[in-house]
């Protein structure tokens, strides 16, 4: 009985319910200009690492919502990245960003940085945190109410 008692004054959780919260791992990657663009000097940010490609039909839909949300929350510390997955012509990609009007910076993806990231279907997003860890991870397009509320959550 006394254990019970226990039980309800401290709570019973088991790390199994616990949220697994991992921190994102760094990596350097190249913008659309050549410059190098390291994830960690966005701590202090909240992130929303994207990979995408520009020949995959949901990652396209997506960006509008993205782009909306980026010049929406931008001046309250929420920062895009944009990793291309497009193998092959770099500068298919630099116009596909201008004819779709995208203002967050896009870069270059590589293959290491996907394998560390578990990149298996695109679109990933990841939402990271202030502190650099991954907060929630969504899989493919759709959640975009979701995906806002989370980010507004972590400002």
């Amino acid at each position: 009985m006394s254990f019970i008692v226990v039980a309800l004054l401290f709570g019973c959780t088991s790390k199994s319910d616990q949220m697994d919260v991992t921190a994102a791992a760094d990596f350097t990657l190249q913008d659309m200009s050549g410059n190098n663009v390291k994830l960690s000097h966005y701590r202090g940010k909240v992130v929303l690492l994207e990979f995408w490609a520009t020949w995959c039909p949901p990652c396209r839909a997506s960006i509008p919502g993205i782009e909306k949300m980026y010049k929406s929350l931008k001046d309250k510390g929420f920062v895009v990245l944009a990793v291309s997955m497009d193998e092959g012509d770099w500068n298919s990609v630099e116009s596909f960003v201008r004819s779709y009007g995208i203002t967050y910076p896009v870069l270059k993806g590589t293959d290491d940085v996907a394998s560390k990231y578990r990149v298996r279907t695109i679109p990933l997003l990841l939402i990271l945190d202030r502190e650099g860890k991954i907060s929630k991870r969504y899989l493919g397009f759709g959640m975009e109410d979701d995906l806002e509320k989370d980010v507004k959550a972590l400002l």
